[in-house]
């Protein structure tokens, strides 16, 4: 039996062509033998790209009668088609595995006659800039010249260019993997590297761009100007991209986009060297030198976002309650886009400020979109997007916009972690389980997805488990903010005194430190105290909690759904529709 045949006859993915008709698979133009039922899984597979299809669907469509030895032949069959598409499961590039439970195809997949949007786009890699300078605290300049050339390039040719966000370049900071193996990795067809030399006010920066496929130089350059000369060297670089791309060059530089203040673009590339930490001591730290940055230069639109992204990471840590963290967001967001409305992250960023915290969706959603609309390449906002997506039930779309933010970002954690959550609000707990557990796999200290796990196995009754998920997530992120879960979990199993002397501790005013209304919300309803649990909830309210933001499709909430309080809350955030 053969499959059912898609649509569209033929297909292009990465270098690799597949015409359905004639039932050939060719690489640059090379026809390639695949066995049949590889063929056919692929062309299963490829029916719906970014989907999954379970083992069950394959066994029907392929194996339809009694197959004693199904489970290894489909594990033959798939492990066949990966060796031919030079592919693999622990970093796919093509086939995903989403373990016991299926596959889906992760590439881009250009389709004749059909509008590709950013599939069809080049993609780039700039891989972190060598610090060859005797000085190791000068890694966050070589760090922040990567940063801003990923953005720079990021606005090159947005239709046709998209490029590898920099939390997944960084990781191949030090590698002693081939060119030609990150690029596979990454799924890009080209690689930028470099190195820079810093001693006193001089600096020598040198840059190659290479073609993946043949590994052929395209353009190499080498600088040796003065520090002040280094924001035009970056654009200098930029615009030499392009023309070996052949495509168009940047618009003219805006100096109100960045600064013409060395000493102040310095501050700024060590604030977003912090930022990227992610730990609430580098945030505080990062807001100080964004503000220097600011001194020197105050029209500077990107340290103004740099500081809204700070002042919302340090509440959702719990450093700072909403109602002190949201308005200061709201703040540098705004004045950020008062300095220059074409800044795709200041838009990102305001969206941010306008979905976690004012509940404004139609006016979020604008924000994304116009952040997307300026710079495709810039990651978070589709994830950030995905996520507003999801509070309020879009969850194909919701789907799609993850599937591009991981293509821009293939080996973010935080983003490869947000691609579960529209099978968590789907109520579809066993793939969401499955694909968070693959995260775990592959980095088990990762304590956010340890937390989203507890979750969805609070929702499958699996309560040890969630514990134990949650047990380690707290001891991982050295704070009390999964402690509210840990507890929801342990009132379910039964443990209610453990579940009582946790509610209880974080009913205690710690240093100042924030606990989330919601959250304890939650604990009482692990107890069984529905009255209690919407007196929090209402708290969560009047407090702008950025739980609240999930209040509408949270299965947690399930079971007071029809309470008539509960649509009252949903009415007052603006989520009843």
């Amino acid at each position: 039996m053969t499959a059912t045949k898609a649509a569209c006859p033929a297909a292009r993915f990465g270098t690799f062509e597949i015409d359905l008709e004639s039932r050939e698979l060719r690489k640059r133009g090379m026809r390639i033998r695949l066995e049949d039922k590889p063929f056919q899984i692929l062309e299963i597979l490829l029916e719906r790209p970014g989907h999954v299809v379970t083992r069950q669907t394959l066994r029907q469509k392929l194996w339809p009668e009694t197959h004693v030895g199904y489970e290894q032949s489909l594990n033959t069959a798939v492990n066949k088609l990966r060796e031919l598409l030079g592919d693999s499961a622990q970093n796919p590039r093509y086939v995903e595995t989403l373990p016991r439970v299926g596959y889906r195809f992760i590439a881009p997949v250009e389709k004749p006659g059909q509008n590709l949007g950013p599939s069809r786009k080049k993609m780039l890699a700039v891989l972190p800039f060598e610090n060859l300078s005797e000085d190791a605290d000068q890694e966050f300049f070589a760090e922040g010249l990567t940063e801003e050339l990923i953005s720079h390039l990021g606005q090159l040719h947005p239709k046709r260019l998209g490029v590898i966000a920099r939390t997944s370049a960084i990781q191949y900071k030090g590698s002693k993997k081939t060119l030609g193996e990150i690029a596979q990795e990454l799924n890009v067809e080209y690689v930028l590297e470099g190195s820079v030399r810093r001693q006193g006010t001089s600096i020598r920066v040198a840059a190659q761009l290479i073609e993946a496929r043949d590994q052929a130089h395209l353009w190499s350059s080498s600088y040796d100007r003065e520090l002040r000369d280094i924001l035009a060297v970056q654009q200098d670089v930029a615009e030499h991209v392009g023309k070996a791309l052949a495509l168009e060059l940047l618009p003219g530089y805006d100096a109100a986009r960045g600064t013409t203040d060395p000493a102040a673009h310095e501050a700024y590339l060590r604030g977003r060297f912090l930022w990227g930490q992610r730990s609430e001591e580098s945030l505080r730290k990062a807001i100080g030198w964004f503000e220097q940055a600011l001194s020197l230069e105050p029209n500077y639109a990107r340290a103004y976002c740099g500081l809204a992204d700070c002042w919302g990471m340090l509440c959702w840590f719990g450093a700072l309650p909403p109602r002190e963290a949201g308005p200061r967001a709201l703040e540098a967001a705004t004045r950020a886009l008062q300095i220059d409305d074409s800044l795709g992250e200041a838009h990102s960023s305001l969206g941010l400020v306008r979905y976690w915290y004012e509940w404004n969706w139609r006016a979020a959603e604008q924000e994304f979109l116009r952040a997307i609309e300026l710079n495709p390449s810039y990651a978070p906002a589709r994830q950030w997007y995905a996520s507003l997506l999801c509070s309020i039930g879009r969850l194909e779309e919701a789907h799609a916009q993850h599937r591009l933010a991981r293509q821009l970002d293939p080996l973010s954690l935080i983003i490869s972690m947000g691609s579960a959550d529209p099978f968590f609000y789907a109520r579809q707990n066993s793939h969401a389980i499955a694909h968070l557990r693959a995260i775990l796999e592959q980095e088990p200290r990762f304590f956010p997805a340890l937390f989203n796990l507890g979750r969805a196995y609070v929702q499958e009754g699996m309560y040890s488990e969630a514990i134990t998920a949650f047990e380690k997530a707290v001891q991982l992120s050295g704070n009390r903010e999964g402690r509210p879960a840990l507890a929801h979990a342990y009132a379910l199993a039964g443990r209610t005194s453990v579940a009582r002397s946790i509610l209880a501790e974080m009913k205690i005013n710690h240093g100042g430190r924030y606990s989330a209304s919601p959250m304890i919300a939650r604990i009482h309803l692990g107890l069984g105290e529905i009255d209690e649990a919407f007196e929090w909830l209402r708290k969560g309210i009047e407090e702008r909690s950025f739980w609240i933001i999930f209040l509408k499709m949270d299965p947690v909430y399930d079971e007071i759904r029809s309470d008539r309080r509960f649509r009252e809350l949903l009415l007052l955030a603006g989520l009843d529709s």
